[in-house]
């Protein structure tokens, strides 16, 4: 009969709540928790409460966890590290007394910070580190090198659809978040995140970056390339790399990549506040076969995957399905069980996290070069319009890439451009009621969750991983009725017109306007176009005679790595740090 381990949980946030410590009372027959680690007395006592945990094992930092071990008053065989913010230093305190460790990502924000854990473990010789990306280890995703071998290999697409954290923690009954640490540890922890995350993405970066980097880098599209890696091995070269919608954080992502033996890999993620529900597919192709895995969120621990197969056999497509018995949560922490007692190696460690830290590195790179920038800028190079950007967001929590309606919610349409008053037509009165003027045109907004501003606001909530990462901004309020009311606005559509009616549309109010044009003086028609702004002097003056369209969406261009193209984009989701989901990088 195997050991049952003695566990310890560091850290009582979501994924404790959401997905460890679930599994752990479930697994009773392996597992036992001995002790529960949270800097927060709030947090820990109600966390204690609702799992079971006795005070006498309950503490406030790792520290005085290794000191309880050493004085041998709990038993601790491994330990589960979820704990937000950093890392590295509990990591080390653990790996010098040879406690196994189960963490949660991401390890690191920079490369040579996971250096120090990969570096600490090849000197012990012994592997500590097990990565905690429970999907690794999903029987779906084990089963699809089975079906479609790595030589047999010719494209991989994994898309993930990512909502605000309601539909993917709803369920869980997580304990409130606690804001009831000092101000002074607060302001240490935000200090020492910022420096860690400044560190890792360069120190020309802005806070968009800054923000790109860890909510849709580190916790999201991390997340894909550890089940790539666990199946068909890591991504060898990155062929292209684009985000959009413009100032949209995290927004979307996609990646192009080519896997050793030349396969195809694309790579998309989504952030997408007002999704229904998590989404997670991962579409493999040969020559003769076609797969397809669908992998639910590690959280709802009652669902399982599926994995479907189509090939040809004998003239007559067949199609094969089969589903999972397990949760990929409940495979992972039997893999770790393995990895404790056996010394089985695990998917990822610490020296699967330097690799890909260092290629998540070079995909932001690539982004930021795209614009015309550099990570690695000097100081004397600082852009004054980015420090002001820098500041309205932190001032105001988000920041918007086009004009503003006059209620401040930035409004939104299909074919917003960054600058969207140079490309407008002018619409009959009939298409609907005016906008109001160039300044309330549709245009794209995005809000940047400025890092250490989101530490300090909420420095009890724990981080999401890959499979949720995590990661994003939403929209609440009045925002998500404007966003709905700019969406459904007729006047976006032009009703449904073809870009090629678009100049007949424009002729017909010329006309329209040369004819009234004569009862009205020379002088009082260039005085209505000066005010109307771009509008020709032949042009109806009232604004409320008019209505001004988003001209077509510029297709968005991909990004080669070590060249700079232009990066355009279509219109944007208004969101507001509001509904953002919880991330790790903010204590």
């Amino acid at each position: 009969m195997p050991k049952t381990l003695n566990i310890a949980v560091i850290g009582a946030g979501t994924m404790a709540q959401a997905v460890h410590l679930p599994v752990l009372r479930r697994r009773w027959d392996r597992f036992a928790v001995t002790a529960l680690v949270d800097h927060s007395p709030r947090r820990r006592r109600e966390s204690s409460e609702v799992w079971g945990i006795g005070e006498d094992a309950r503490y406030e930092s790792v520290a005085d966890l290794i000191a309880a071990v050493r004085a041998k008053s709990v038993s601790v065989d491994a330990v589960v590290l979820s704990t937000d913010g950093l890392h590295v230093d509990d990591l080390l305190q653990l790996m010098k007394r040879g406690i196994p460790i189960l963490a949660e990502p991401p390890l690191g924000y920079s490369e040579e910070e996971v250096a120090r854990v990969a570096d600490f473990e090849r000197m012990t010789g012994r592997r500590l580190v097990m990565m905690a990306y429970p999907q690794q280890y999903d029987d779906s995703v084990s089963r699809m090198a089975e079906q479609i071998a790595t030589k047999d290999l010719r494209m991989v697409d994994h898309e993930v659809l990512m909502p605000a954290s309601q539909p993917l923690f709803g369920g869980a009954h997580v304990t409130t978040s606690s804001y009831d640490l000092p101000s002074e540890v607060r302001a240490e922890r935000r200090t020492n995140l910022q420096a860690a995350v400044v560190a890792g993405s360069g120190d020309g970066a802005t806070q968009r970056d800054r923000d790109l980097y860890v909510k849709g880098l580190l916790t999201g599209v991390a997340h894909q390339l550890a089940v790539l890696e666990a199946v068909y091995g890591p991504v060898a070269r990155l062929v292209a790399v684009r985000h959009w919608p413009k100032g949209v954080i995290p927004g979307s992502l996609e990646l192009l990549g080519e896997l050793e033996g030349g396969a195809q890999v694309r790579l998309v993620w989504h952030y997408l506040p007002f999704a229904p529900e998590y989404s997670e597919t991962i579409e493999v192709l040969s020559a003769r076969r076609r797969m397809q895995v669908e992998l639910p969120a590690p959280s709802h621990g009652d669902r399982r995957s599926t994995v479907s197969l189509r090939e040809k056999k004998a003239g007559v497509v067949q199609e094969t399905s089969t589903t999972a018995a397990k949760g990929s949560a409940e495979l992972m922490w039997e893999a770790f069980h393995a990895f404790v007692e056996k010394g089985t190696l695990p998917y990822s460690g610490a020296a699967e996290a330097q690799t890909q830290v260092a290629l998540l590195r070079e995909v932001l790179s690539t982004i930021v070069v795209a614009d015309g920038r550099s990570l690695e800028a000097e100081p004397t190079d600082e852009d004054p319009s980015d420090e002001e950007t820098a500041s309205e967001d932190s001032a105001d929590g988000g920041s918007t890439d086009g004009p503003d309606t006059t209620d401040g919610t930035a409004a939104d349409g299909p074919g917003s451009t960054p600058d969207s008053s140079s490309m407008m037509v002018t619409a009959p009165v009939a298409v609907g009621v005016a906008a109001g003027g160039p300044d309330e045109a549709p245009g794209g907004s995005g809000a940047t969750a400025d890092v250490a501003g989101a530490v300090a606001a909420s420095d009890g909530s724990d981080g999401v991983d890959g499979t949720d990462g995590t990661d994003g901004t939403g929209m609440t309020g009045d925002a998500e009725q404007s966003h709905r009311a700019g969406a459904a606005e007729p006047s976006h559509r032009a009703d449904d017109a073809e870009p090629s009616h678009r100049a007949d549309v424009v002729a017909d109010t010329t006309a329209a306007s040369a004819s009234e044009a004569t009862a009205a003086s020379p002088a009082a028609d260039t005085t209505a176009a000066a005010d109307a702004g771009a509008q020709p002097a032949h042009e109806p003056a009232d604004d409320s005679e008019s209505k001004l369209l988003p001209a077509d969406p510029v297709v968005n261009a991909w990004v080669v790595p070590a060249r700079q193209n232009g990066d355009t984009t279509e219109g944007s989701d208004p969101e507001t740090p509001g509904d953002r989901p919880e991330d790790p990088s903010r204590p």
